[in-house]
């Protein structure tokens, strides 16, 4: 009885799942991505073309079957004893790690299920697996399979693998070649060629073992496989950055897989600016093969360029490793934004406060200038362009790690508590830090404080030419309008005069920051983050092969030289507005003697313009009321010789000495000078009474002698010795 009762559960199970057998066939679905100009981009690695096994080298179809499913062509769907191996390592282990799928298995699970971890799902694929055995030969699933399995980077099936890893076919694939991409499939993140070679080796090595144990390749043709490379071609002539981007998008956008986004047969129109694109692609590839040339080394390279409103107008990547959400250390270009945007915020510095550059030392931390040099006072805008790393430590010193994280975090920006340290100021962090949280950063600061997520994705359409998905433009106010602007100013002084000065010969508004990252003895990363009233682009260069710069690429002149020729081809006809000048903002005036002596940002204490700088203040964070005393100590006293007058004298004022008698007469002039003066009017004996007058543009002080009274004095004092005393 109890086998019946069974019998009839797995009769209703097995009737209970419908085999899709158009879903399973209709291999060709791919995914079609528009510009946004309509322009549709056909990708091979999604438009997948099909291979027929009869056009492949045995040893091809014995790689993945000796890999994958050693006993494909005996069993009806799946391997029972694979199964109950499995079964026993997982209930030992209590996880469902272990897997027992057969290619059968996969190819049910590929085309027509999730990746879920579900008994639910298992019994579905074992189900469908084996009513596939009775509706299919073996050949004909074997190339449904290798049709349909995802080989990463964007490849679904053998044929697409072999072009995008080697330029290929693959009835042309080497035996060497063969068991890397047999490899591949087990975790295409973790066995990538592009990404990770040293496990893609280790794992085709394994590959060639399993086929020698079968006895599919002899001896001599498993130890020519181990001692063996893997190269892999640049395919960046077919570019298809973008898409890519945009697939991984929908798919989040979605919830979906990209095997579940390319079978569903959507349509998805991008922001893309194909002529753009096209800009981005010249000037990348432009420098980056000079450079290359010139430093005979591996060099990868990103470049993003956006909109204002954060949709993603060019994207391109000039390498041949998935960079896709790569994160790395940003060095400088995170200073603005962890040290002085918080600084701002907090009115503890204006573009023209003072800081200085000198060695620090603060417990053992002791960063130096990038050319080891010191400048004394700075002010901040000039610490700014010039990327200076004392004045950046000092300021995060002063303002606080947890002001700079939650600064960093309403830009977009998480960091680690761990990186709650003064060598954030130098853009040291933990995980590092993407492209495009990055340039979304620079895009809140050029938007005044408004924070746009960027995106590539306008609209997906389903296979009716249904809307699914349609963006919409989200935005949030996260920082004050003057004090991005006082930021962007600075960033302005950067591309004029700073680490970015070769853009000023475009000759328009331009805010810039450039970044090196190094490993303590090299160089590693290369940054130039640019914006306009307009757009925003990033570019960035590495080698990711050796982690390492060669020497003559020691600052970011290359990477600004990608955005310059950028810029240059978009505004060739019409230059970008300037940035629009707050109403909280003024241009106002300072006393620059105090500064450049006293290193002071106060009010001036002289009307003279050549003792008078200025600079944009935030009103409510003016430059100081100037409390320097203007009394002069006027003071005078008689000898024998005459009167001498003394005063002192400020460098920001120009005065007039005035004898007062039945006539005005000017003793003397005095300017740009800082000191006590002393003056020797000779000619007094003659007057009964004189007034001396020191005049500037805000003072008059006086002071009055009588001569005569003093001569009176002299005469009885010293002359008559008091014996008889004279009177006027």
């Amino acid at each position: 009885m109890f086998f019946v009762s069974a019998g009839i559960v797995v009769g209703v199970v097995y009737n209970k799942y419908k085999l899709d057998v158009d879903a399973l066939t209709t291999l060709n679905n791919g995914v079609k991505v528009y510009s946004l100009n309509g322009e549709q981009t056909s990708l091979c690695n999604t438009n997948r073309s099909i291979v027929e096994i009869e056009s492949l080298p045995e040893y091809v179809l014995n790689a993945f079957i000796d890999t994958e499913d050693k006993r494909f062509y005996s069993h009806s769907g799946f391997d029972i004893l694979r199964i109950v191996k499995a079964s026993f390592v997982n209930i030992k282990n209590g996880s469902k790690s272990q897997g027992a799928s057969t290619i059968s298995q996969q190819l049910i699970k590929n085309a027509l299920l999730t990746n879920e971890k579900t008994y639910s799902r298992k019994i579905k694929e074992l189900v469908l697996a084996h009513k596939m055995e009775k509706m299919f030969n073996k050949d004909e699933i074997l190339e449904m399979y290798l049709n349909t399995i995802y080989f990463g980077s964007n490849a679904y099936g053998i044929e697409n693998a072999s072009q995008i890893y080697f330029n290929k076919s693959a009835k042309d694939l080497t035996l060497n070649e063969t068991c890397a991409l047999a490899g591949i499939i087990k975790s295409p993140a973790k066995y990538s060629p592009r990404t990770n070679i040293e496990n893609c080796i280790e794992r085709k090595n394994l590959v060639a073992k399993f086929m020698l144990d079968a006895g599919d390749i002899t001896e001599n043709e498993y130890n020519e496989v181990i001692n063996s490379d893997i190269v892999v071609v640049d395919n960046s002539e077919f570019d298809f950055s973008y898409e890519e981007e945009a697939i991984i998008e929908a798919c989040r956008l979605l919830n979906l897989t990209e095997r579940e986004l390319i079978n569903k047969e959507y349509e998805i129109i991008t922001f893309k600016d194909n002529e753009l694109q096209k800009q981005v692609i010249e000037a990348n590839n432009s420098v980056i093969s000079d450079s290359k040339s010139a430093t005979n080394s591996n060099l990868d390279s990103v470049t993003i360029l956006t909109n204002l409103d954060g949709h993603i107008q060019a994207y391109y990547v000039n390498s041949p490793y998935n960079l896709h959400n790569m994160k790395r250390q940003p060095a400088s270009t995170l200073k603005p934004l962890a040290v002085y945007l918080p600084c701002i915020i907090h009115n503890i510095l204006a573009p023209a406060t003072q800081i200085l550059d000198d060695p620090i030392d603060y417990n053992g931390y002791s960063p130096n200038n990038a050319d080891n040099k010191f400048r004394g006072y700075i002010s901040t805008r000039e610490a700014v362009s010039t990327s200076l790393n004392i004045p950046a430590v000092k300021a995060l010193d002063y303002v606080g790690t947890l002001k700079a994280k939650e600064t960093l975090s309403n830009l977009g920006i998480n960091i680690d508590d761990s990186d709650l340290n003064l060598s954030l100021a130098l853009g040291s962090t933990k995980n590092g830090v993407s492209l495009i949280d990055l340039l979304t950063a620079y895009v809140t600061i050029a938007n005044y404080g408004t924070y746009r997520p960027l995106s590539f994705v306008s609209k997906i359409l389903d296979k009716d030419k249904n809307v699914i998905y349609s963006h919409e433009d989200y935005s949030n106010k996260v920082f004050s309008d003057e004090d991005c602007f006082l930021l962007t100013d600075m960033l302005k002084d950067t591309a004029k005069t700073g680490s970015a000065k070769r853009l000023n010969s475009l000759n328009m508004p331009i805010a810039s920051k450039t970044g090196t990252a190094s490993n303590g003895e090299k160089n590693t990363d290369l940054y130039n983050v640019s914006y306009t009233t307009e757009h925003a682009l990033i570019s960035w260069i590495s080698n990711i092969k050796d982690n390492s710069l060669p020497k003559n690429l020691r600052s970011s002149v290359e990477a600004t030289e990608i955005n310059k020729q950028i810029l240059s081809s978009i505004y060739e006809l019409n230059k970008p507005k300037d940035f629009v000048i707050p109403e909280n903002v003024k241009l106002m005036p300072y006393d620059r003697v105090e500064a450049e002596n006293n290193h002071r940002i106060v009010s001036p204490s002289s009307n003279l313009e050549r003792y008078i700088t200025y600079d944009f203040f935030k009103l409510a964070n003016p430059p100081k009321e100037n409390n320097i005393n203007n009394n002069i100590g006027l003071t005078s006293e008689l000898s024998k010789s005459g009167a001498k007058i003394s005063f002192t004298a400020l460098k920001t004022k120009e005065y007039t000495v005035i004898k007062r008698t039945d006539k005005d007469e000017i003793l003397s002039q005095i300017k740009d000078v800082s000191k006590v003066i002393e003056l020797t009017d000779k000619d007094v004996f003659n007057f009964e009474e004189i007034t001396y007058i020191v005049k500037s543009d805000d003072l008059c002080e006086e002071i009055t002698i009588r001569p005569k009274d003093y001569l009176i004095n002299l005469l009885n004092n010293e002359i008559l010795n008091g014996k008889r005393k004279w009177y006027v």
